[in-house]
């Protein structure tokens, strides 16, 4: 097993999990280790998930210089 690739999942996830707790999405409780995640609608959470996506793709062309000769 390659234990840098699990360790990066692991720093992935938790990154995650802190994202929905400052996004409001989710409760983190330190002292039992517990993230409990609230209901969402998650018809918002795509249709505004696109927005950011192609936004940041858009900056990372601009960034890179992506479409221009």
């Amino acid at each position: 097993m390659n234990w840098n690739l699990a360790r990066g999942l692991i720093y992935l996830l938790c990154l995650g999990a802190s994202a929905l707790a400052m996004a409001g999405i989710a409760d983190f409780d330190p002292k039992t280790g517990v993230l409990d995640v609230h209901a969402f609608n998650i018809y918002a959470l795509v249709g505004t998930g696109g927005g950011v996506v192609s936004s940041g793709l858009a900056m990372l062309a601009l960034l890179r210089g992506w479409g221009r000769r």
